[in-house]
């Protein structure tokens, strides 16, 4: 039996916890479903790192369904207080450490790194230094490395797809970037892309179009269902989705950069400069009334409106690339798309007219990410081998 090692970076983050959980509970060796079970030897967050070469104790916690990693502060608290945590003033020092960990122990080249931090710390050194000067493998759900670094960046980074993952970038780990890269590898050229890849706007865009609720008061309920990011304007400036975009386009083989995307955020970008979230709150009220005509128009008119993302060729195939609001027919692949779920439509030299190819995915929640996480993981082991099937009573 030969288990996968793997680090978690953003481990006590909300992806993080809840990718450690779900390979607590299904994937470990002590299950004897899998041939290459999962191992987790070290957490990682902005101060420190949690390493055990035969793995962590805290699975167990995990296994057993205990409070402890239920509350993310909870969570936090007990890592920090453990004796093996290993504190660092900066990121790079930590992530030296975590590499100078593995080598004292003996693991050089059998280890995973899995990137689930939110984003905000830049990773894109780290990506680069796992894949130009190690023998180690990274799945990431970070879309910063790949989408505001230059084009040679990502080249570089995704050059390896046996060692670098990065499926969970767009829509939470659907298809989407696997079928854009089997398109570039057997020189299949996309042409046209266009999508919804926000479950967040998703669901403003319906419940808008429902006419009940102003959008200040649906913006309120997004935030405390726990749709939203922590600050809302993160959703609404329309950058997630420019960076979900500029990785499709890329993934086609296009050399692309978010600044080549023409961006209408969701409310004016006035809203944006306001840093208190309590503030931006009570001012956003004034985005209302504009929301409701826009709607309502498009209603009157026979069509609904959604917030997309587009890619296409012009005359000179050269790429062309916005994100913003479309007025389309509810009838329509986009136009019938309800709740928070997400679309894409992408269409090939072949994959086009009544083949274009269809993905259409749940909104990423932190359950969805880390099961798209787990299959990225899948896709690393070199000699997968499938779990011994129990036969089901009826």
């Amino acid at each position: 039996m030969s288990e996968q090692k793997i680090i978690i970076l953003g481990g006590t983050g909300n992806v993080g916890r809840e990718l450690l959980s779900q390979i607590s509970q299904y994937d470990s060796y002590h299950l004897k479903k899998h041939h290459n079970p999962t191992n987790v030897i070290a957490l990682a967050n902005s101060k420190g790192f949690l390493f055990e070469r035969t793995g962590l104790e805290i699975q167990k916690t995990f296994r057993n369904n205990e409070g402890v990693g239920k509350d993310k502060a909870t969570f936090n608290d007990y890592i920090m207080g453990l004796d093996n945590f290993v504190c660092h003033k900066t990121m790079p020092d930590l992530l030296k450490g975590l590499l100078a960990a593995i080598e004292d122990e003996g693991l050089a080249g059998n280890i995973v790194f899995v990137d689930a931090t939110p984003g905000k710390d830049d990773l894109t050194d780290f990506h680069l230094k796992i894949i130009n000067e190690t023998e180690e493998c990274l799945i990431t759900a970070n879309k910063n490395p790949l989408s505001l670094s230059p084009y040679e960046t990502f080249k570089m980074l995704t050059n390896y797809r046996g060692r670098y993952g990065y499926r969970c970038t767009v829509m939470a780990g659907a298809n989407t970037v696997n079928n854009l890269l089997d398109y570039y590898d057997t020189t299949e050229i996309v042409t046209k892309i266009e999508a919804c890849f926000s479950g967040t706007l998703g669901y403003l865009c319906g419940e808008l179009e429902n006419g009940e609720k102003t959008f200040s008061q649906i913006l309120k309920e997004a935030m405390e269902l726990g749709y939203t990011e922590p600050h809302p304007r993160d959703d609404l400036n329309g950058i997630d989705v420019a960076r979900k975009l500029t990785i499709c386009a890329r993934s086609g083989g296009y050399d692309v950069n978010l600044e080549d995307i023409e961006i209408e955020p969701f409310i004016d970008k006035k809203y944006f400069d306001i840093e208190n979230v309590n503030d931006f709150m009570k001012e956003v009220k004034g985005a209302d009334q504009k929301l409701l005509e826009n709607f309502s128009g498009a209603k009157s008119n026979g069509n609904t409106i959604k917030y997309t993302a587009s890619f296409s060729l012009n005359k000179n195939g050269k790429p062309a690339m916005k994100v913003g609001f479309q007025e389309v027919s509810p009838q329509s692949a986009l136009g019938a798309l309800r709740g928070s779920s997400n679309k894409v439509i992408i269409e090939t030299d072949i994959f086009k007219g009544d083949k274009k190819y269809v993905i259409e995915s749940p909104g990423a929640g932190t359950d969805v990410t880390a099961w798209g996480l787990r299959r990225d993981l899948l896709a690393r082991l070199e000699r997968r081998k499938g779990g011994m099937y129990k036969p089901t009573k009826a």
